[in-house]
């Protein structure tokens, strides 16, 4: 069995349905903005920081759109809906990692989520003590799928590429830990993976959980 010294988690879609909560928050602010209604729009910026949403905004959005404006309310919205709903953990989150640390492994989270989001999702789940470094979006120059947020959580925990397994969901988060050369499982959520992201993959899972099989 393949021994890692760290396991580096995502947030959005890998621990949490948040990804379904975004999707809700799009179509309203499609709704509020009168923007142009697409699922592909959706599914292409998941797993994306603000700035690296931007090629994805261009291509999907029509000149002049209120795209602050409409972004700060989809954020607002899909706030306001985990306040009511709670943020959906994936798995009994406290028990899989507590069953990961017993094993040995140190635990981190690189996440393209805006740091008062992750905060608000680990504490709803009372986590947030859980991760030796959590790193997100705005704290690397260029966001997922590019492999900076993967580089930068190893070099915070002092690990080589070679000691980390990154677990991971969307196709921009599968690309952004293959740039960075490390091992990828994938828990496909709102997308399910072709064979050239198959090909990228250490393993491809079923549910959050199924990562101890291999651990």
């Amino acid at each position: 069995m393949k021994k890692w010294k760290a396991i580096l988690f995502d947030m959005d879609g890998t621990l949490f349905d948040t990804e379904q909560i975004s999707r809700i928050a799009w179509l309203a602010t499609m709704e509020r903005f009168h923007l142009p209604k697409s699922e592909q729009f959706i599914l292409d910026l998941i797993g994306r920081t603000y700035q690296s949403a931007q090629v994805v905004f261009d291509a999907y959005m029509p000149k002049g759109w209120p795209q602050e404006e409409a972004y700060q309310y989809h954020e607002d919205y899909a706030m306001e809906y985990k306040k009511t709903h709670g943020p959906l953990p994936k798995c009994n989150l406290k028990q899989l990692f507590t069953a990961l640390q017993e094993k040995g492994y140190r635990l981190a989270l690189a996440s393209s989520a805006r740091r008062e989001n992750v905060e608000f999702n680990l504490q709803h789940e009372g986590i947030q003590d859980v991760f030796e470094e959590i790193v997100v979006g705005k704290m690397v120059a260029h966001g997922k799928p590019h492999p900076d947020i993967y580089l930068e959580t190893a070099k915070r925990l002092d690990l080589r590429k070679e000691d980390c397994l990154v677990i991971e969901d969307s196709k921009n988060g599968i690309l952004a830990a293959h740039a960075a050369k490390m091992d990828v499982i994938m828990i496909p959520d709102m997308i399910a993976p072709d064979d050239e992201l198959k090909a990228m993959c250490y393993q491809v899972m079923e549910k959050l959980e199924d990562i101890l099989t291999v651990l």
